[in-house]
């Protein structure tokens, strides 16, 4: 079984997403899905580049983020939230935002239901 970056990669791109791998300096790697459009929320219509961070035995992880590069920035750091929202600065870069979201990874492990979720984020932004 095909597990880790190549797979998340390759399932997003058999979801009809073009991604592109991008490794930063310390080794990490993330699939990043340049003019992802928001569908749902209060940001809908909106178009960002989606970083997600790769963990090595995906699916059976995710790593607890999305990385969001958008102008205007949908949102800060000064407009976290305690408990709600926290945007924080990104591995990818200093035009990119790390928003903290722990996905609910029980049940149906997929890139699908990763991207679902990651929808149900900006809906709920």
């Amino acid at each position: 079984m095909n597990l880790g970056p190549d797979r998340l990669i390759e399932d997003l791109r058999n979801l009809g997403y073009e991604v592109n791998q991008v490794t930063v300096g310390t080794g990490v790697i993330f699939a990043v899905i340049p003019a992802y459009e928001i569908v749902a929320g209060k940001f809908i219509g909106r178009i960002i580049d989606l970083g997600i961070q790769c963990t090595a035995n995906f699916p059976m992880s995710v790593h607890a983020a999305i990385h969001i590069k958008a102008d205007p920035q949908l949102y800060e750091p000064k407009d976290n939230i305690p408990t709600v929202r926290n945007v924080t600065a990104s591995a990818l870069g200093p035009e990119w935002r790390y928003w903290s979201k722990n996905f609910c990874w029980n049940g149906e492990k997929s890139a699908r239901r990763l991207v679902s979720q990651i929808n149900s984020i900006f809906e709920n932004a």
